[in-house]
């Protein structure tokens, strides 16, 4: 079911609506500001509307409108990022263009193995064309979806940071 649709079922009570509306913003991975951005409503309008305050039809038109548009973004060509927040926090695009062809990055945070594998269903029922994974959970995610997946292999300047700040905290 579509997030516009999720989000109109949940019409009728206050709470439901906003917990439906909060949940679409993660999943587009958008903070309110950023949906106030590209929405045009403003920020403040948005902040009520999270805390339970009536609003205008026209506001809610436009709320369906942006969440539509993200929508036919997703229907062409999105990938699924599944990885820990604080790699999602590093990334710094929501569109890239590789051979000539744009596509639309999508966050699935997870924070297990079992979170991993949820995202990844739900990144398939959602309509994403691949995953891109870490390699210890891409084995499992490839025997449960079908559709391709990419692992992201960490380069040698990862592991050298990484051990530098480890040595530092055994010698604190």
């Amino acid at each position: 079911m579509k997030a516009c649709e999720r989000l109109l079922l949940k019409i009728e009570s206050p709470e439901k609506f906003v917990e439906e509306f909060k949940r679409i913003l993660l999943e587009m991975g958008l903070t309110l500001k950023e949906f106030s951005e590209i929405s045009g409503i403003p920020y403040s309008t948005l902040y009520k509307i999270v805390q339970g305050k009536d609003f205008r039809v026209s506001t809610l038109v436009k709320i369906l409108k942006t969440i539509r548009s993200f929508e036919k973004e997703e229907d062409t060509n999105t990938i699924a990022i599944i990885a820990a927040r604080p790699a999602l926090n590093r990334i710094t695009t929501r569109k890239i263009e590789i051979n000539g062809k744009s596509y639309l990055l999508k966050e699935y945070p997870a924070g297990s193995l079992e979170e991993c594998i949820v995202a990844a269903v739900r990144a398939e029922r959602e309509g994403v064309k691949g995953i891109v994974c870490a390699p210890i959970v891409s084995a499992t995610i490839e025997k449960i979806v079908n559709i391709p997946v990419a692992v992201i292999i960490p380069e040698k300047d990862a592991f050298m940071n990484a051990l530098e700040i480890i040595v530092k905290k055994i010698n604190e």
